[in-house]
């Protein structure tokens, strides 16, 4: 470590705050002879070991940054929202492992980020109302927010961040708008996740794929949900491209006898695809009347899967997340942790999410033009927009600009098959750029 490093070690050795137990070993890698001293005995250790607590003991958790309290200039920091269920979960331990790992590669890196720290400001859990009733604070020293919260939360983060200027990074977001009105995007928010309208290109680029455009293929779409019916004409119009000609039925899903109508009309033409883009409910009630009349059309369904459609054996889904702790390729992260920092990571998804969202700040943050004097917060937003190449397990992400969401995503194409998810297709999706407001 060079002299300047060891300063900046010293200035903000509330880093170590974070948690104690990672802390001590972070401690100890720094002063090995020290902690390995023998001459005295025991006491010496214990006494060595009260002074690393002393230390671990200069910051406060929760609410504070996982770095130590600094009154220096050189200090940027990120407010964090908890992962659902707080800091001490699974996510949320594997969250705060690796933002200290980015917080202690930059500060052993001597010049740290354009000459400034990173300092990762832990808020405390919130729900929905928790979210409505929290004031978010920022000063010149506050570069950015980190959500990691429920997706529930985040339009309420979204509209408290506003304010501030600061972009807000969403570690997940499919279900987030970042347009409105007109299909105007929000200039200062970020999200891992594509927009749920990738379903439609995923099932028409799997249709490619796996049907001839002489087979059976019809959509189901809702008259009266504007983002349904929106999805399944995306997904109309994908296939048209690729000179396939699925049957359109516009359904009203609350009348029942709506289903058994559709069934006489497409059991006469023999075995085929359903894609349906209706809700939970009316795609089970769809499985089910094909279930009573026996009749031989698979059923896809353009929403995301759970656990209440383990019974709807047959039944295919297109997802972005749910494979991810399995293909996702995390753990080579996980390993390096532990290998590197004694760094535990108890949910490896969580985990390279924090590690795709810090690298895509930083790199934002290094890529600011000029002496940085003061933080070009506008400059940021452009940078954080137009990234590339953000490592995320086994994918490598590019940003769109027009969506400041990854240009591409791994989709996983998924059959319920003996009350489990089996994996079909792994296909790598774009999330259509006029379509996701």
């Amino acid at each position: 470590m060079s002299m300047q490093g060891y300063a900046r070690f010293f200035g903000g050795i509330r880093f170590f705050s974070f948690f104690s137990i990672t802390g001590l070993f972070s401690i100890t890698r720094f002063f090995p002879r020290f902690f390995s001293a023998t001459r005295g005995g025991a006491e010496i250790k214990v006494l060595a070991l009260g002074a690393a607590l002393v230390f671990l003991a200069a910051g406060s958790f929760p609410g504070k940054a996982l770095g130590a309290q600094q009154d220096t200039n050189w200090v940027w920091q990120v407010l964090v929202a908890a992962p659902p269920g707080g800091w001490e979960t699974d996510a949320g331990r594997s969250v705060r492992s690796v933002l200290s790992w980015h917080e202690m590669e930059i500060d052993e890196s001597g010049s740290g980020i354009r000459g400034h720290d990173l300092r990762f400001v832990c808020l405390p859990p919130m729900d929905e109302a928790a979210a409505a009733a929290t004031a978010l604070s920022a000063d010149k020293r506050t570069v950015a927010v980190m959500s990691f919260a429920a997706p529930e939360v985040d339009p309420i983060l979204i509209e408290k961040t506003a304010p501030l200027g600061l972009p807000l990074l969403l570690a997940g977001g499919e279900e987030v708008p970042l347009h409105r009105g007109g299909g105007r995007l929000l200039p200062f928010v970020f999200a891992l996740d594509l927009f749920r309208d990738y379903r439609s290109a995923a099932f028409a680029a799997y249709a490619v794929k796996t049907l001839k455009p002489e087979d059976r293929l019809a959509l189901m779409g809702s008259r009266f949900t504007v983002d349904q019916e929106r999805e399944a004409k995306l997904f109309q119009s994908l296939l048209l491209d690729a000179d396939f000609m699925p049957m359109p039925y516009w359904v009203d899903a609350s009348v029942t006898d709506t289903f058994a109508l559709l069934v006489e009309e497409v059991e006469s033409s023999g075995q085929g695809v359903l894609v349906a883009f209706m809700g939970n409910m009316a795609s089970k009630e769809m499985w089910r009347t094909f279930m009573r009349t026996l009749t031989p059309w698979r059923l896809w369904h353009c929403g995301r899967p759970d656990e209440s459609f383990l019974s709807f054996h047959g039944m295919v889904f297109a997802d972005q997340n749910l494979f991810l702790e399995k293909h996702g390729g995390f753990q080579e992260l996980k390993r390096h942790l532990w290998n590197t920092r004694t760094l535990q990571v108890p949910d490896s998804v969580a985990a390279g999410r924090a590690d795709a969202l810090a690298q895509w700040l930083i790199q934002g943050l290094n890529a600011l033009p000029g002496p940085l004097e003061s933080l070009d917060r506008p400059a940021l937003l452009d940078r954080l927009g137009r990234a590339e190449r953000i490592p995320f397990g086994n994918q490598v992400l590019d940003v769109n600009p027009e969506l400041h969401r990854p240009r591409r995503r791994q989709v996983y194409i998924l059959e319920i098959r003996d009350r489990g998810y089996l994996l079909l297709k792994t296909l790598s999706t774009q999330g259509p750029a006029y379509f996701s407001y």
